[in-house]
């Protein structure tokens, strides 16, 4: 049975499979992989914008990716940042029992988040459009929009590569690594 999240046994299961990847991989990082996620992680706490912008935000923010069966992606997926005060404290994979229980949470396609991480959609208008779900307070997302578009602005900078951009080997290699975290971390 795999640890529960926020334990020290999720953390070390989980720095177990991130630090195994990055040995094995070099960036440009698939996006949403425990490498491309620690990549973004450190990207973030080391940006001086977001941390002023984000001085007075308190709570966490869930990325939740829907399944597209379609493209070969059959589960949910869920990225958790702990954001306080302008500190990034982490940002990680979660099972969707801790995702749905976040703060806010942002629901979306593979192909709009592929959108806003490529700098062609903003979040935040995506979120008026309708085109990303918002669960949470709506007021304290907008009071806080240049945090969140600074967000996806270092998305954006770091890059990455989109699981349709993989060839059919590479896309089951990413398969087989989701089957192995469901499996160790959740």
């Amino acid at each position: 049975m795999a640890p529960a999240f926020g334990t020290d046994e999720w953390e070390a299961a989980y720095q177990e499979v991130l630090q195994r990847r990055l040995k094995e991989k070099s960036p440009p990082f698939v996006q949403g992989t425990p490498e491309w996620i620690a990549a973004y992680e450190k990207l973030v706490q080391g940006d001086a914008v977001y941390r002023e912008a984000a001085a007075e935000w308190e709570g966490t923010v869930v990325l939740h990716s829907v399944a597209e069966p379609g493209l070969g992606i059959e589960r949910d997926s869920y990225i958790l940042m702990d954001l306080w005060h302008g500190e990034c404290r982490s940002i990680r994979p979660v099972p969707p029992e801790v995702g749905e229980a976040a703060d806010y949470v942002l629901t979306a396609s593979y192909w709009t988040w592929k959108g806003t991480s490529c700098g062609e959609l903003d979040t935040n208008k995506a979120v008026m459009q309708g085109k990303i779900k918002l669960k949470g307070d709506l007021s304290k997302i907008v009071r806080y929009n240049q945090a969140s578009s600074r967000l996806g602005e270092l998305s954006s900078q770091l890059g990455g590569r989109w699981f349709d951009e993989l060839n059919p080997e590479e896309q089951e290699e990413v398969k087989l690594l989701g089957e192995e975290l469901v499996e160790k971390l959740t």
